[in-house]
C-alpha cells in the first residue's frame, strides 16, 4: 500500500550568523594653503560610507570612506571660524561562520570615537575607531507535509502557525531638491563652512507594487557672511518629500521596514538678480532600504496512525523566524548643559548637535527597555575674548521604554535610535537648556522550533486489534489527550467522543474515565 505525503513549500530567510569588527583609520590632516594657521581647534567630526560589501567563505568584506571636518580658529585669519575637509578609505573583513557567497550579507557602519592631536600649526593628526555591524542571511524553500493520502482511515493531527516571508526588497536613492533667497535685510553668504543633514520618515504607506515614502530632510548650513559684528550665522531649512519604491507583488495588508539613510548634500551658492550671494539651492540623496514583509498562516501535520495500519513515522525539526511586529516610540529627554571649567562664558549658542548611540536593549513584556547615551555637542560664542568661538561635549545617559505588543523576554529583539528635533536657549552664561526629541524603532522576532513529517512507511504487520478487549475503561492521566488514547488503542478521536457523549475533546480532565469500544475493520 503507498502513501502519499502531500506538500507545501515555504520561502524563509535565516539568519546565518551576526558578528561585529573595529577598524582603525588614522592619519595627518594638512591646512590648505588657502587657509591660516591653527590657534585652536574646535571640533572634529567624522562620517561613514560604505561603498562596497562583498560575502566570501566564512566572512563579509566592507569597504568604505570616513569623512572628516574639522572647525578650528586661527590668530591669524579675519575669519572667526575656519574649516577643513578630509577623507580616508578603509577596508575590513568581519568573520562569520558558516558564509557563502551565495548568501546576502547586510553592514552597517557608524563613528565610535574620534581622537585629534595638533601636531604643528599646519598639521593635525586625527585617529577614529570605526564599528561595523554585519548580519548574513540564507534564503531557503522548505517542504512541509500538509496532508496524507492513500491509506482509507488515516488518522491526521494538525497545527496551524504564522509565519513572515519576505514579499519584497527594495534599495533606491531619493533625490530632494530646494532652493531659496536670503531674506533683504541679510548679508550675502561668503563661505558655507559646515552642513548637516537629518532624515526623518513622517507617512509612509503600502499599496499595491509600491512603497510611498513620505519623510522630512532637515538641513542645516553653519556659514560665514559680511556682517563686521557677527559674521557666523546659521540656517535651518526642512524640506519635505515623497518618494515611491516600486516592488511586484506587494499588497497593502502587509507590513515593512524602512531605514532612510542620507548619502549626500550638494549645494551651490548664486547670486541674485543685485549680484548678491543670496541664492541656495539644495540637491540631497536619500537612500531608502524598503523591506516589505507578509505573514501567512500554513497548516502542517505533526502526527498520523492508522487504527488498521502500523505506520513507521519519520520527523525533522524546522526553525521558523516569526516578525512579532513593529513600532515606533518618541520621547523628549531634556538636559541642562554646564560649560566646562576654565571656558568663558557663553554669549550666544550657534548650533548643538545630538548623536544617539544605543548602549544596552531587553525585551520585556510587550515592551523594550532602552538605554543609550546622547553625545552632545555645544558651538557658542564667548562673552568676551580675542577668539571667540569656543565648543564643549557632554554625554547624557538616558533610559525609556518602548511599547511593542506580542514581545516577551524570551524573543529577539533590534533597536534603531533617531534624532527627530532638537531645541536650546541659553539660561545664563554656564548653562544651556536642550530638549531632544529620540524616536526608537524596535522590532521583535520569535523563533519557534516545529516538528515536520518527512516521510511516512507503512509496516506488514497489521495492529493486532484482536487481541484489543471488547471494551477498556481508561482513566485519563497528566498529560493525556483524546489523541494520544485513541492512538495507543487503535482507534479514533471521533469514536471515542461519540461513545462517551463529549463534545468538547479539550475538556476533558485529568481523572476522568472514559469507555474505549475495540474498532473492528473487516476486509473483504
Amino acid at each position: 500500500m503507498s502513501v502519499e505525503l502531500i506538500k507545501d513549500v515555504l520561502k524563509l530567510e535565516q539568519v546565518i550568523g551576526e558578528n561585529i569588527a573595529q577598524t582603525i583609520v588614522e592619519g595627518d590632516i594638512l591646512v590648505p594653503d588657502t587657509k591660516p594657521d591653527i590657534t585652536r581647534v574646535l571640533s572634529a567630526t567624522g562620517k561613514v560610507q560604505l561603498t562596497k560589501q562583498e560575502i566570501g567563505e566564512n566572512k563579509i568584506t566592507a569597504e568604505g570612506v570616513t569623512y572628516f571636518k574639522i572647525l578650528y580658529v586661527s590668530e591669524k585669519g579675519d575669519q572667526p571660524l575656519y574649516s577643513i575637509d578630509s577623507s580616508t578609505e578603509f577596508k575590513q573583513s568581519i568573520d562569520i561562520d558558516g558564509v557563502t557567497p551565495q548568501m546576502k550579507g547586510e553592514v552597517t557602519a557608524e563613528v565610535e570615537h574620534i581622537d585629534f592631536t595638533i601636531n604643528n600649526d599646519r598639521k593635525i593628526g586625527i585617529k577614529a575607531i570605526i564599528n561595523l555591524a554585519s548580519k548574513v542571511i540564507e534564503e531557503k524553500s522548505i517542504e512541509i507535509t500538509k496532508d496524507i493520502a492513500g491509506i482509507e482511515d488515516i488518522q491526521v493531527l494538525k497545527e496551524s502557525f504564522q509565519y513572515t516571508d519576505t514579499a519584497g526588497y527594495s534599495k533606491s536613492e531619493a533625490l530632494i531638491k530646494d532652493g531659496f533667497e536670503m531674506m533683504e535685510e541679510e548679508y550675502e553668504i561668503k563661505e558655507v563652512l559646515k552642513w548637516d543633514l537629518a532624515v526623518i520618515e513622517r507617512e509612509s504607506k503600502i499599496t499595491d507594487g509600491k512603497v510611498i515614502v513620505g519623510g522630512v530632510a532637515n538641513i542645516e548650513f553653519l556659514y560665514i557672511d559680511d556682517d563686521y559684528d557677527n559674521p557666523l550665522k546659521v540656517i535651518k531649512r526642512e524640506v519635505p518629500f515623497t518618494h515611491f519604491v516600486e516592488i511586484p507583488n506587494i499588497f497593502g495588508d502587509m507590513t515593512y521596514h524602512l531605514k532612510l539613510t542620507p548619502k549626500e548634500l550638494y549645494y551651490d551658492i548664486k547670486e541674485n538678480i543685485r549680484g548678491e550671494r543670496k541664492i541656495v539651492e539644495i540637491e540631497s540623496i536619500i537612500q531608502a532600504d524598503v523591506k516589505v514583509m507578509d505573514t501567512q498562516s500554513k497548516e502542517f501535520l505533526v502526527d498520523t496512525y492508522s487504527p488498521s495500519q502500523n505506520l513507521q513515522i519519520s520527523k525533522k525539526q524546522m526553525v521558523l523566524r516569526e516578525s512579532i511586529g513593529m513600532s515606533r516610540s518618541n520621547v523628549l529627554l531634556r538636559e541642562t548643559m554646564d560649560t566646562p571649567y576654565g571656558q568663558p562664558p557663553i554669549s550666544e549658542v550657534f548650533s548643538v548637535n545630538i548623536r544617539p548611540i544605543l548602549t544596552d536593549y531587553t525585551a520585556l513584556e510587550n515592551k523594550m527597555a532602552i538605554e543609550g547615551i546622547l553625545e552632545a555637542t555645544v558651538l557658542y560664542k564667548a562673552i568676551e575674548g580675542a577668539q571667540s568661538l569656543y565648543s564643549f561635549m557632554q554625554e547624557i545617559p538616558f533610559r525609556y521604554h518602548g511599547d511593542l505588543y506580542g514581545l516577551n523576554e524570551d524573543m529577539e529583539a533590534e533597536v534603531d535610535l533617531f534624532v527627530e528635533e532638537i531645541t536650546y536657549n541659553v539660561i545664563n552664561g554656564e548653562q544651556v537648556d536642550v530638549k531632544v526629541s529620540i524616536a526608537a524603532l524596535c522590532k521583535g522576532y520569535c523563533n519557534k522550533s516545529i516538528d515536520i513529517i518527512s516521510e511516512i512507511d507503512v509496516l506488514e504487520e497489521d495492529t493486532n486489534s484482536l487481541k484489543q478487549p471488547s471494551l477498556t475503561v481508561y482513566f485519563m492521566k497528566d498529560g493525556d489527550t483524546l489523541w494520544n488514547v485513541a492512538k495507543r488503542y487503535h482507534t479514533t478521536v471521533q469514536q471515542i467522543m461519540e461513545t462517551n457523549q463529549i463534545e468538547d475533546p479539550a475538556a476533558v480532565k485529568v481523572g476522568e474515565n472514559i469507555i474505549i469500544e475495540k474498532v473492528h475493520n473487516f476486509k473483504l
